[in-house]
């Protein structure tokens, strides 16, 4: 055998090889298919739509109408014992496998953010207990409005979460879960204490600090590449009486928006209590040229603190010059207060206005670090981009720019490496987000660069080192391979990936973001894939 013919055989050997080791998708036990899984579904009575079946459009549409996908089928278990059967199945027929709470992933991973997945969808999975000690049990299922009503009719306890009622809690929790009580109580992952998860081989096991630490600790911030978590068991805390909730809204030219914003950064980052949930938004305004911009949020005590601890932010905007265009300050009991801030007008998950809710959409997440803070040339470069938006006729647009942080923030209290979530140290996290203008399909051309854009007109004015994250709950599923591992997960990355190997080490959970196996995979993923398309065409294989 002459050289090149020895090189050509060795390289193609390895090669196989490494697509096999490495490449997710043929790393499972069995490829026998969909038919396969079908059959063992049938056989083991759980309640499954396939596709052709009544129900199954409906079934697999995605919150995000901008990313359809068709699953292999999916499944409504009623246990977790009925979870761990319906993963093996797909493991014996060589499917991957996505958990669905309540389908409002940014990047539809939860139907597997590709087709022929397996779509676990824990709806019938919705039990909620609260026991004596002050701590509370509940299934993935359950929706944060269910949760959120149940923890205050039973002993009046509460628990930091988002606002929107109709999303899934156990999608929330898997990401980090953050609300405006957050700086007061911590993500809803620094709330957990325990955690029932179903593993790739079909194990059900108990997760905490003292069992099974290292899956714990995997599973606040990075579950869905780790099992499907079934129920949760929280602290919870006495439910505030009095919160105010406060709206300031200015119309501004991008000049002095960027003199508001820097006053709102300086405050964040040096003044606010973690009594305070603190956002400012951005939407789009009539005449081009002004920026439209609210400073709202909720203080969980009375009006006269919230005047006291809010006065020095207000009067350094009004030393400027600036006065607000509106404002209004009210004082909500519990219930109430959450009814306010979900701005549908009601927690009832089951109601017609959240049943069918969905959107047709792109975002970003751009995540401030306290000790990388923006400069004034890259907000005002922000505030100019936006402030010639306008009433954009193609795109429906917003921006929100949450407080994590700040001095008594229970989240930055967490160090950087106590969970798998690893933004410890963010600031304030940017939301772009950019809808069709009907909100349905299909989602216009100028969508993408458009909020791209947003992003860079920040990130282009900063120092090419300039360090920032990103919160993994807005997925955005253009992101590069090294850019997302980077942003989500930071120096936390290395031990994700050695416990995924542990955890799932055939990748049955596989979806475009899902953490790599090894640190080789890693880096094949952000770039050696490139390699493989030019060693084909010169072996012509």
């Amino acid at each position: 055998m002459g050289f090149l013919q020895s090189w050509t055989a060795s390289v193609c050997t390895h090669l196989l090889w490494f697509l096999t080791v490495t490449n997710p998708s043929t790393t499972l036990t069995s490829t026998l298919g969909q038919g396969e899984l079908l059959e063992c579904l049938r056989t083991k009575n759980i309640t499954t739509v396939s596709p052709g079946s009544p129900g199954f459009s409906q079934d697999s549409l995605n919150f995000n109408r901008r990313l359809p996908y068709t699953p292999a089928a999916i499944v409504f278990p009623e246990s977790a014992q009925q979870v761990s059967t319906a993963i093996l199945c797909a493991a014996g027929a060589g499917i991957h496998v996505a958990a669905r709470s309540g389908g409002h992933n940014y990047g539809a991973f939860s139907l597997g953010g590709k087709n022929g997945s397996l779509v676990v969808d824990l709806a019938n999975m919705n039990k909620t207990a609260v026991h004596a000690d002050g701590t509370a049990s509940f299934q993935t299922g359950n929706r944060l409005g269910d949760v959120a009503l149940t923890l205050f009719n039973k002993g009046g306890r509460a628990m930091a979460h988002g606002t929107c009622p109709h999303v899934g809690s156990g999608g929330h929790a898997g990401c980090g879960g953050f609300g405006f009580a957050s700086r007061m109580w911590g993500l809803l992952i620094d709330q957990v204490e325990a955690a029932e998860v179903v593993l790739a081989n079909g194990s059900i096991v108990q997760a905490s600090a003292f069992t099974n630490s290292d899956l714990f600790w995997a599973i606040r911030g990075a579950s869905p590449s780790f099992g499907i978590v079934t129920e949760y068991t929280t602290r919870t805390h006495a439910a505030p009486s009095e919160n105010t909730i406060f709206t300031y809204t200015y119309l501004a030219l991008p000049s002095m928006a960027t003199k508001i914003f820097l006053e709102f950064q300086n405050f964040s980052a040096s003044s606010a209590p973690p009594e305070l949930g603190l956002q400012v938004s951005v939407r789009p305004y009539w005449q081009r040229g002004v920026v439209n911009m609210n400073i709202t949020g909720v203080y969980y005590g009375r009006i006269s603190q919230f005047h006291e601890v809010f006065r020095p932010l207000l009067s350094s905007i009004s030393s400027m010059g600036i006065n607000p265009y509106y404002e209004d300050i009210t004082t909500y009991a519990w219930v109430p207060s959450l009814i306010q801030l979900s701005e549908v007008g009601t927690l009832d998950t089951s109601s017609p206005i959240l049943k069918n809710s969905h959107d047709t959409f792109f975002a970003k997440s751009l995540m401030v670090y306290d000790d990388s803070l923006l400069n004034e040339k890259a907000i005002q470069s922000f505030f100019d981009y936006v402030g010639l938006l306008g009433d954009h006729p193609q795109v429906s647009w917003f921006v929100l720019v949450d407080l994590f942080g700040g001095n008594g923030s229970a989240i930055r209290a967490m160090a950087n490496t106590a969970t798998a979530y690893s933004q410890r140290k963010g600031l304030y996290n940017f939301q772009m987000y950019a809808s069709s203008p009907n909100h349905e399909p299909p989602f216009p051309a100028e969508g993408l660069p458009f909020v791209n854009e947003m992003f860079g007109s920040i990130t282009r004015n900063m120092p090419s080192n300039w360090s920032f994250g990103a919160f993994a709950c807005y997925t955005d599923p253009t992101l590069e391979p090294q850019q997302w591992q980077s942003r989500y997960y930071g120096e936390n990355l290395p031990k994700l990936i050695t416990l995924r190997s542990l955890y799932d080490n055939k990748t049955l959970f596989n979806y475009p973001q899902a953490i790599p196996n090894s640190r080789l995979n890693s880096e094949i993923n952000s770039d050696m894939y490139s390699f493989i398309p030019t060693v084909q065409r010169f072996l012509n294989v």
